[in-house]
Order: C-alpha cells, then structure tokens, then sequence
C-alpha cells in the first residue's frame, strides 16, 4: 500500500463547475440536532467524544465489576513473586502483544488477502515488501514504547495506583476518563500538526511514517523512535499522570487504544472514526487528531470519499484528482 496511485480518469470526473452545483445543492436546511449529534456519531462533534466517553466508561466499569474481581488474587500473587516492576512490565507486554499483534494482525488479513469490499482506498493494494521492511522498527518501537511507558507509570504514579484490592469507582473512572480524552486529543492534535507544518521535523521525523499513504494496521507505530514517544506514548501518560489513575483502568485505556490505532491504519471501514486517520494518510494536511473535535475547531477536518456523512462534493473532489 505504498505503490503510486492508480492513474486518473480524468473523462468520467464531473466538470469543477458541476461540484460547485453538487456543493451547493447539498446544503439543504438542517435541523440543530443533525449539526450537533451527526447520524454516524463519528463526526466532528461533542456527539462523538461523549459517544468515546460513556463508551469506555462502560468498558471500564465492565471490567471493574466482572473481569478483575476474580483475578486479584492472582494478581496479587504474581505481584508478590515478580516484584512491582516486573509485574508491570510483564502485563504491559501482555498487553500490548494482545491488543497491537493479535486483534492488529486480524485487523491486517483482509489487506492481505487483498480484499476490495470495504476498503477506503480501493485502488491501493498492499505492499508485502514494504510490510516486512517495516516491521523491525515497528517492532522496536513496540518494544520501547512498552518499556518507556511502564517506567513512567512505575516512577509517576502513587502506590495507591496498584492497589489491586481497592478498585477505582464509577465516579472515579468518569473523571479520569474525560481528563485522559481530552488531554490526549488535544496534545495528539498539536504534536502532530507540529510534525506537519515545521518542514524540518517533518522531513527529519515524521515523513517515515507517510510513506504509508494507505496504510495498514501493522504499521500504525512504524515512525521515528522519538515520534512514537513524543506523539504517541506521551498523549497517553498525560492524563492517566495527571489523574493518579489506578493502573487496572489505564491496562484498559491502553488496551483499547491500541485496538483503535490498529483499526485506524487497516484500511478498511472496520475502523472507528469513519475513516479520518486514513484520510490524513492520503490527504496529509487534514485530520491531525484522534476524535475530530480538534480538526472541527481549527477547520482542518475531512472525511475521506465514501464515509457515512462526507459531502456529495467531496466525493466529486476526489474523484476529479
């Protein structure tokens, strides 16, 4: 999925003067819900992020009350024999290998398999050479990412953290989980667009992770070593520092997490903000968070060709390129 575009046909593109018709036939009347609650909930609007919190509140809150119950004793018991620091960095590989390598490499069959229906970008098809030139730094930064943050949660956060035996309440868990949204979305949204619009970072750092223009969910942490702790883990420890949070619901935040990074990079519609991500990777100035609320703000948000809600004239636009 690094190959060139597939060439224009230019004969079956709608002339520039027609898009501008289609683009202002489409804007119809609409009602106040239908701009602030979009059909899809994964528009760029509070109708999105409150969709993202009750969302993992209610993942959390799952897990708090039926998953982990059973297991502290367990738990405890290996904490006991490893040692904090071990125990940690075992479960946070765990984790990680779980989430990024397991539910990723499902997320990878169909670009392996070359399967067309539901892909975003259908004349891209992957590239098996570049996937495997890419998977020793992906590899690396798994194994780094993993280590750094761990170390972080281990040196900044308070014993009570990994008090297995006293589990965050729901009250606690909706606090923490609307600091850690939003804080990530917005230090995510201004390290990236950082990354883009200083030429020298982006030709020193961040160019490596475009060279994927349709990218696929494997190489969703192929970047530069120092991207992946400045954007990727830094966004991530920010809110769960901040809040003190308990170490069982941030495993569940970052398990979570990895899955959506991993959906996001897949190429496909099976993906969780409707294909937003993907169409920065084609796009490159647009859509420089996580969530959309950021990109609604300062105007740089998109919705690639075929998404549930994109404007008639976006399709038109692309397919006029």
């Amino acid at each position: 999925q690094r190959c060139a575009p597939a060439p224009r046909h230019l004969s079956g593109a709608p002339p520039r003067g027609r898009i501008a018709d289609m683009a202002s036939s489409s804007k119809g009347p609409q009602r106040v819900a239908d701009t602030i609650f979009r059909r899809d909930m994964l528009g760029p609007s509070f109708g999105h992020m409150a969709g993202s919190l009750t969302g993992l509140l209610l993942v959390e809150k799952l897990a708090m009350e039926f998953v982990l119950p059973p297991l502290v004793p367990i738990l405890n018991a290996l904490e006991a024999s490893l040692g904090r620091a071990r125990f940690a960095m075992f479960g946070a590989m765990l984790i990680g290998t779980v989430a990024y390598w397991g539910i990723g490499g499902l997320l990878a069959v169909p670009a392996c398999l070359r399967v067309k229906q539901w892909k975003i970008q259908v004349n891209k098809e992957l590239d098996f050479g570049g996937l495997l030139a890419s998977l020793p730094l992906v590899i690396f930064n798994f194994i780094a990412g993993n280590v750094v943050y761990t170390l972080a949660l281990l040196e900044l956060l308070p014993d009570s953290s990994f008090d297995f035996s006293t589990l965050p309440s729901t009250g606690t868990l909706a606090r923490d989980i609307i600091a850690w949204l939003l804080l990530q979305e917005m230090s995510f949204f201004y390290v990236h667009r950082f990354f883009h619009e200083n030429k020298r970072a982006y030709s020193a750092i961040h160019k490596l992770h475009h060279t994927w223009t349709a990218p696929i969910s494997l190489v969703a942490i192929y970047c530069h070593p120092l991207e992946h702790m400045v954007a990727n883990i830094g966004p991530l420890l920010i809110g769960p520092v901040l809040c003190g949070s308990h170490v069982a619901a941030i495993s569940v935040f970052l398990f979570l997490g990895l899955i959506h990074t991993t959906a996001v990079h897949s190429g496909y519609w099976i993906c969780d903000d409707n294909g937003m991500h993907d169409e920065h990777h084609r796009k490159f100035n647009v859509n420089y968070g996580v969530t959309g609320l950021m990109d609604s703000w300062y105007g740089t948000y998109k919705l690639p060709p075929g998404a549930v809600g994109a404007p008639q004239v976006q399709e038109a636009t692309a397919k006029a390129e």
